[in-house]
């Protein structure tokens, strides 16, 4: 709990909130998105909230997936849990 006085609030920035168009989910814009979220949690953060940030990433994962998929002639299969643990490490993913 946030000290006496504070206000807590819990930012989930699930993988669709990256994606502002859906005919143009390309990584830079993920990371445009994700930059414009970053200053509203700042200006929270400056307003006196104290922050969580949450991130669902489904659409980074099956992007992934898909990749994996498609490349499985050339390259080892990659596992779902991999994949979900490399989109936590980084994201939006590709960078």
């Amino acid at each position: 709990m946030p000290p006496k006085g504070r206000k807590l609030a819990a930012v989930a920035v699930g993988g669709n909130s990256l994606i502002k168009d859906k005919k143009c989910p390309e990584v830079a814009r993920q990371w445009e998105a994700a930059r414009e979220t970053c200053s509203h949690i700042a200006d929270m953060v400056e307003g006196g909230w104290d922050v969580v940030v949450t991130h669902g990433n489904g659409p980074q994962v099956g992007f992934i997936l898909r990749r994996a998929e498609l490349a499985l002639h050339e390259v080892h299969d990659v596992p779902l849990d991999i994949i979900g643990a490399d989109t936590k490490r980084v994201s939006p993913p590709g960078r």
